[in-house]
C-alpha cells in the first residue's frame, strides 16, 4: 500500500475530526479535510479500503510517567506498575490502558490512558467500519527537537508540544498563557520551534522560532511513520492480518499438507520397492551371467553389458539359431492346437530340419496343426490309427 490515511480522533465525538489522505509515491496530498464530529466518520470509510489507516489521538487524554523499579522487578513491569501509579493517580489502575514507552536501567516510562476513553475511539472506528493497526499521540509524531529545544504545532484550537526528553504535551489555545510559564524552570531558557504561526504571547524565558511552515496534517504524517510507540498494546493490540489469515486457512492447510505427506509417503514406498525390483533383476542377472562366462572373476556393469552383446550377435550367427526359431513357432502351434501330443522329436542341423512324432485324436488335428507351422514348410509321413487316436511323423523345414 503506498497510499496513507491520517485520521486524528478528537477527545469527544462532537470535536472536529481531521484527516489527510497521503501517496507515498507521489509524495503529495491527495486529499484533505475536516469532520464536524464522529457521526460523519463514516464518510471516510471509502477512503479507508486498500490505504493504510493511521490514527493519531490527542496528547491531553495520554498521561507520561517514569517509574523507578528495582531490579527484581525489571521483567514483570507490568504487574508492578499500576501499584506504582496508584500512588500518583487518583484514579484506579484497572480503569487504565497502561503503554511502555521505553525502558531505560533504573526505570520504564510509560503512557496511561482510560479504559474509557480507548472504548469510546476504538466506538468510533467500528460505527465508521474503519480499522487501524497504528495509533499514535499526536505530539510525538513533532519532529524530535534539539536538547533545550521544544517543537510545537497548532492544530484547531489546541497546541502540541514535544520535548527534547521525550515528553509530549496538549495545551487547549485558551490556557496557553497560563500553561507556558509554567514549562520554565529556574530561569532555564527555552527555544520553541514553532511550525505555526506562533502565538501573542510574550513570556519570560521563552522564545520562538519559526521553521520551515507545513500543513498540520502533512507534518504529523511525516513523524508518524517514525514513531515507534503504538497505543495498540496488550489487550488493545491488533491480530496480524498474516496470523488472521492462518487462522481462516489452517484447517485446510493442515489437510493439504496431510494429502502431500501421504502422497509423499506412497511415492516412497513405490521408489523403494522399484529399488528392491532392480536390486533383484540385478543380482539374478549377475547369477546368470556367473553360470555363462564363470571365467570372469570381477564382474562390472560395463563387462556385463558388453559380454552378453558379444554372445548376442555370435548367436544370430550361429546355425543353431534356425533350430531356435523353429522352436519358437512350433511351440505357437502346439498352443494353438488341442490334444496334438509330442512323442518324439529330432533335428537335423545339415538338413535344417525336424522331425517330429506326435499323436493326435484325429487326422484333421495333424492338418490343423501343419496350418498353425506356417510359413514354416511341413511335410506329412505315414498316419495310423493306434490307440483310439492317429500316429504320425512331419518333417519340418525352413522354406528356402
Amino acid at each position: 500500500m503506498n497510499e496513507q490515511l491520517l485520521i486524528r480522533l478528537p477527545s469527544s465525538d462532537q470535536d472536529v475530526i481531521n484527516w489527510m489522505v497521503w501517496s507515498d509515491n507521489e509524495q503529495e496530498v491527495i486529499a484533505a479535510g475536516e469532520l464536524s464530529g464522529s457521526a460523519a466518520l463514516s464518510s471516510l470509510q471509502e477512503k479507508a479500503e486498500h490505504r493504510r489507516v493511521t490514527v493519531l489521538v490527542p496528547a491531553c487524554d495520554v498521561t507520561q510517567h517514569h517509574l523507578i523499579l528495582p531490579k527484581s522487578a525489571q521483567r514483570s513491569w507490568q504487574q508492578v506498575v499500576p501499584f506504582m501509579l496508584e500512588e500518583q493517580l487518583a484514579q484506579d489502575p484497572d480503569d487504565l490502558h497502561i503503554c511502555i514507552l521505553a525502558k531505560a536501567k533504573d526505570g520504564v516510562d510509560v503512557a496511561c490512558v482510560s479504559q474509557q476513553q480507548m472504548s469510546d475511539w476504538l466506538e468510533m472506528l467500528e460505527d465508521a467500519n474503519i480499522s487501524s493497526q497504528a495509533w499514535h499521540v499526536d505530539s510525538f509524531c513533532l519532529p524530535q527537537p534539539e536538547t533545550e529545544q521544544v517543537s510545537a504545532l497548532q492544530i484547531n484550537q489546541q497546541w502540541l508540544f514535544r520535548f527534547a526528553d521525550g515528553r509530549g504535551m496538549c495545551i487547549d489555545q485558551a490556557w496557553l498563557s497560563v500553561a507556558l510559564p509554567l514549562l520554565v524552570k529556574d530561569d532555564q531558557q527555552l527555544l520553541i520551534k514553532h511550525y505555526s504561526p506562533a502565538p501573542d504571547i510574550e513570556v519570560a524565558g521563552i522564545e520562538w522560532q519559526a521553521a520551515s511552515p507545513e500543513l498540520p496534517m502533512k507534518l504529523l504524517a511525516d513523524g508518524a511513520k517514525k514513531a515507534s510507540f503504538n497505543l495498540l498494546q496488550g489487550r488493545y493490540a491488533t491480530e496480524n492480518p498474516v496470523t488472521k489469515l492462518w487462522a481462516q486457512w489452517k484447517k485446510a492447510a493442515i489437510a493439504a499438507g496431510l494429502c502431500f505427506a501421504l502422497a509423499l509417503t506412497c511415492q516412497l514406498l513405490d521408489t523403494y520397492n522399484t529399488e528392491q525390483q532392480l536390486a533383484t533383476v540385478d543380482a539374478n542377472l549377475r547369477q546368470v551371467y556367473k553360470k555363462v562366462f564363470p571365467q570372469v572373476s570381477r564382474i562390472r556393469d560395463s563387462r556385463i553389458r558388453s559380454d552378453f552383446r558379444k554372445a548376442i550377435a555370435a548367436l544370430d550367427q550361429a546355425p543353431q539359431q534356425d533350430f531356435l526359431m523353429m522352436m519358437t513357432q512350433l511351440s505357437s502351434a502346439f498352443g494353438n492346437t488341442d490334444d496334438f501330443k509330442p512323442l518324439s522329436l529330432r533335428y537335423e542341423q545339415k538338413k535344417g530340419e525336424i522331425r517330429l512324432q506326435a499323436q493326435a485324436p484325429s487326422f484333421q488335428s495333424f492338418e490343423q496343426f501343419r496350418q498353425a507351422l506356417k510359413p514354416y514348410a511341413s511335410e506329412q509321413g505315414t498316419l495310423s490309427n493306434k490307440a483310439g487316436g492317429v500316429v504320425g511323423t512331419l518333417i519340418i523345414r525352413k522354406v528356402l
